[in-house]
């Protein structure tokens, strides 16, 4: 005579912290097509490790849930919740971008934030220039900065200095470079001169 068993599978309610945690991070890694291998060497956690917290088999320090969450783009509180109610969009219109300090400022660039209070980690920095100078010292616009930036023309036209290039900007044009390597305006045709620029968040 011969038995059959079958294996019993907890629902969520019935799951461990550590399991439930657990499923939660198997699940955000493979929506993100990311290996166990390459999310383990993101976390400095071995494989076994790694495969040990995803099956609930363990209780990991918050330390640990915080280096998963970052190599996930996610906050720690995400890990918790299969819904965690926080926003993954934020909209910011155009009677609230907010006027900010940049590096800039000082010398009549106006800088306006199209991004702020996110509940979430920005990879790049967006914000709308405007320069209302009918000259500019080329001198003093000189920036540097970790990251890479992008330039997109709206309004006016401006030359605009990478290294040891010009490069002659109109509405429409835009440009992608370094930011590392030292750039800004010789030259602006307006006023207004009003351009999108974009810088990425440097990375560790």
């Amino acid at each position: 005579m011969s038995s059959t068993s079958s294996q019993v599978v907890r629902s969520p309610e019935e799951e461990s912290w550590e399991q439930r945690i657990g499923r939660r991070i198997r699940a955000l890694r493979e929506s993100r097509n990311v290996t166990l291998d390459q999310m383990a060497a993101q976390c400095r956690l071995t494989k076994g490790q790694l495969s040990r917290i995803e099956n609930g088999k363990v209780s990991s320090p918050v330390s640990t849930l915080t280096r998963v969450a970052a190599a996930l783009g996610v906050a720690p509180g995400d890990l918790f919740s299969e819904d965690s109610g926080v926003p993954r969009a934020v909209l910011v219109t155009r009677d609230a971008r907010r006027t900010i300090a940049g590096r800039g400022s000082k010398i009549g660039h106006v800088y306006e934030s199209l991004a702020f209070d996110l509940p979430f980690g920005k990879d790049f920095e967006p914000h709308l220039m405007t320069i209302e100078t009918e000259k500019i010292d080329p001198k003093q616009n000189i920036f540097r900065h970790p990251g890479q930036e992008f330039l997109f023309m709206i309004e006016g036209a401006m030359d605009y200095r990478h290294g040891e290039d010009i490069y002659r900007l109109n509405p429409g044009d835009s440009l992608y470079f370094d930011g590392m390597i030292a750039h800004g305006p010789v030259a602006v045709f307006g006023p207004p001169v009003r351009f999108l620029s974009v810088i990425s968040n440097a990375r560790d």
